[in-house]
C-alpha cells in the first residue's frame, strides 16, 4: 500500500516517513518448492521400513497410526484408530509387525504392516508410557515417564516381567542383546540374558545437568549411540550439541555443535553421515544439518519448510532421502482445539 502525505509542510515529515523496501529478495522459497505431504497432524514418533516403501507415524491427538507410501509420490495408504494418545512405535526384524505404545492408556498394540491391520492388544501395568523397542521378535521393553522402572512384555505369552531398568528413552542393539537407556542424568547400558536385564558396569559420565531427552538412537555399524538433550532448567545455559557415546564402554565419543538443543537425529547405515534437527532457526530458515561422523564437522545444510519436532527425522536405508516432520508457519492459525503444532511430512533428496 502506498502512503501519501497531504500536508503543506511535507519537508518536516520526511525524516519520519515509512521506509519501503522495493528490492526483490535474493532467495525466496514457496510452499511448492518443497516435496511435502500435507497432514496437519500432531505426530509423536515415526519410523521407515528397511525396504524404503513405507513410513509409519503415530498421530498423538487423533489416536491413530498412519501408513505413508513413499515409494514414489508420498501418499497416505492407510490409517487405523489405535487408542488414547499413541506415543512410540518400533518395527520387528523383518518389518512385518509394528508395535505401538499408548501414553493415554495402559495398552500396547501390534499391527501387521503389509495388510495394515491390528493383530494384537496387550494390557500392561504401566501408566504414561513414553517409549517401546523390540528386544527380539517376540519380546518388547517398555518405558514410562512416571513408573519407577521398565517392563518387558512377551507378545506370544502376554506375560510381563518387571525389569531393573531405569526409565528413559530406549535404543536396542538386538545383535548383542544390549539395551541403552537415556535417563534425565546419564546414559545406562543393560545386558539381556533371555529373561532379565542386568546393568553393565560401564556407565556414561553424567550430563552435568538435569536433561530432557528428545531423541535417542543406536547405530550398529559404528557401535555408537546418539542423544538429543536439552536442559530442564531454563536458568541454565542451553545445550548446543548432539551427544554421542561408544556402545562398548560408554565413553564420550564426541559432540556435534548445532548451537541449540537437538530435537532429532538420524544416522546412515554405514554410520558415516549424521543428520540433526536443531531447535532454533538461523537468518534464512530452519535447516537439517549433516555432519561427518569422524570429524564431527558440518558437511551440508538442508532447508526445511518449517519448524521441526522431537523424533521427527529418519533417513532411508539407501541414504537417498531424509523424511522430516515440519510445522509450516500458518498451519496453526485457527481456533480448532487440536490444531496447534500440526505437522506435515517433508522429503529431502540427499
Amino acid at each position: 500500500m502506498r502512503i501519501k502525505f497531504l500536508f503543506p509542510l511535507l519537508g518536516l515529515f520526511l525524516s519520519c516517513s515509512l521506509y519501503q523496501d522495493t528490492d526483490d529478495p535474493d532467495i525466496f522459497f514457496e510452499y511448492h518448492d518443497f516435496d511435502i505431504l500435507p497432514l496437519g497432524r500432531t505426530i509423536s514418533d515415526m519410523i521407515i521400513t528397511e525396504n524404503n516403501q513405507s513410513v509409519f507415524l503415530t498421530d498423538y491427538n487423533n489416536n491413530s497410526i498412519i501408513k505413508i507410501d513413499v515409494n514414489s509420490e508420498m501418499t497416505v495408504s492407510g490409517e487405523i484408530e489405535i487408542g488414547s494418545h499413541p506415543v512410540a512405535l518400533d518395527l520387528n526384524s523383518d518389518n512385518s509387525v509394528i508395535v505401538i505404545a499408548l501414553e493415554g492408556e495402559s495398552s500396547i498394540f501390534t499391527v501387521e504392516t503389509d495388510q495394515f491391520q491390528i493383530i494384537g492388544e496387550y494390557s500392561i501395568p504401566l501408566m504414561n508410557v513414553n517409549d517401546i523397542v523390540f528386544i527380539n521378535d517376540s519380546i518388547v521393553v517398555i518405558s514410562s515417564r512416571t513408573d519407577p522402572a521398565c517392563i518387558s512384555l512377551n507378545l506370544n505369552s502376554t506375560e510381563y516381567v518387571n525389569q531393573s531398568v531405569l526409565n528413559g528413552e530406549l535404543a536396542m542393539d538386538q545383535a548383542n542383546k544390549i539395551l541403552y537407556v537415556a535417563t534425565s542424568s546419564s546414559v545406562k547400558k543393560y545386558n539381556w540374558d533371555g529373561e532379565r536385564f542386568s546393568q553393565d558396569p560401564n556407565i556414561s559420565d553424567p550430563y552435568g545437568f538435569v536433561g530432557d531427552v528428545h531423541h535417542f538412537v543406536f547405530n550398529a555399524t559404528k557401535n555408537t549411540i546418539f542423544a538429543c538433550i536439552s536442559s530442564s532448567n531454563d536458568e541454565e545455559s542451553n545445550i548446543q550439541h548432539i551427544y554421542s557415546y561408544s556402545g562398548s564402554d560408554m565413553t564420550f565419543s564426541g559432540k556435534y555443535l548445532i548451537k541449540s538443543p537437538g530435537l532429532a537425529v538420524a544416522v546412515t547405515n554405514n554410520g558415516n553421515r549424521v543428520f540433526t534437527a536443531p531447535t532454533d532457526a538461523d537468518e534464512i530458515g530452519v535447516f537439517i544439518i549433516e555432519f561427518d561422523q569422524e570429524s564431527k564437522l558440518e558437511s551440508y545444510y538442508y532447508l526445511s519448510a518449517g519448524n521441526l519436532t522431537d523424533r521427527g527425522l529418519v533417513v532411508d536405508s539407501n541414504d537417498q532421502n531424509l523424511y522430516i516432520l515440519v510445522n509450516i508457519p500458518g498451519d496453526d492459525d485457527s481456533f480448532e482445539p487440536y490444531n496447534d503444532y500440526s505437522f506435515d511430512l517433508q522429503r529431502i533428496k540427499l
